[in-house]
């Protein structure tokens, strides 16, 4: 579904990307890493908002340095930005209506759409209600409606939980795995439960670099290999990668000594 190869991207002096490779298909993919690891550079250089200074990226058979190459991948796409911005004095069927109508839906096909968006998301409900009333949680759920309204082959979703209290993420989580059986999906976030409870893959930035690129299970396992310093610490995919992270550290210090 994407091909990533050998991309960097520079803000000024500072590197957010050294040199990324990997490749996206059909299935649930996190991507772990703190703040300022190079996540929402990454997630904007794929959904063409951003263009990479070197490497090659395409996306649902389509490059992204090409414009009709970027025009077809903007219509293949539904993303989540990290912070929903939605016009407070329209109504939600009528602001995923027009998400879809955006991506090339006739207006008729739009609203069909938005009201099966709107159920798949559990706020049918909500469908009359203006985007100024809804609360945080309930605009996560109108943006994710809004991005799978019309039926995008890739998700793209930043940080889809992030805010969210514990009973509105476990419940965001399973309407998350239900889409996933209709379409790939990207998932940027830096919560480890996240990552262990919907991912099947799990990419790691750090420092702009990508660390790895494996199973939950293969990254839990990095705790083990690094004695008993993390063996107190959160869950095992918590402490495989505070583990990961830090001999990735280690690692780039002992090179800046060289």
């Amino acid at each position: 579904m994407a091909d990533v190869e050998g991309v960097s991207v520079s803000y000024g002096r500072r590197a957010a990307l050294r040199s990324v490779t990997f490749s996206l298909g059909g299935k649930v993919t996190g991507l772990l890493g703190p703040n300022g690891a190079g996540k929402s550079t990454l997630m904007n250089v794929l959904t063409t908002r951003l263009a990479p200074k070197a490497g090659t990226v395409s996306v649902l058979g389509h490059d992204a340095a090409t414009r009709a190459g970027r025009s077809q991948i903007r219509l293949g796409l539904g993303v989540l930005p990290q912070r929903v911005r939605l016009v407070r004095s329209m109504r939600v069927l009528d602001t995923v209506a027009y998400a879809a109508w955006t991506n090339g839906l006739s207006r008729s096909e739009a609203f069909e759409a938005a009201a099966w968006a709107v159920e798949a998301m559990g706020i049918t409900d909500l469908a009359g209600r203006r985007a100024g009333r809804l609360s945080g949680g309930q605009r996560q759920r109108v943006g994710i409606a809004a991005a799978i309204a019309h039926r995008p082959a890739l998700l793209v979703l930043d940080e889809p939980t992030v805010g969210l209290d514990p009973e509105f993420r476990l419940s965001l989580r399973g309407q998350l795995r239900m889409l996933a059986a209709e379409s790939g999906m990207l998932i940027s976030t830096h919560l480890a439960d996240d990552a262990s409870a919907l991912c099947d893959r799990v990419l790691v930035l750090d420092a702009g670099e990508l660390v790895f690129d494996g199973t939950p299970a293969a990254l839990a396992e990095h705790a083990k290999a690094n004695g008993e310093e993390f063996q107190a610490m959160g869950s095992p995919l918590e402490r495989g990668y505070a583990s990961l992270l830090a001999e990735h550290r280690r690692q780039a210090a002992n090179r800046a000594t060289q």
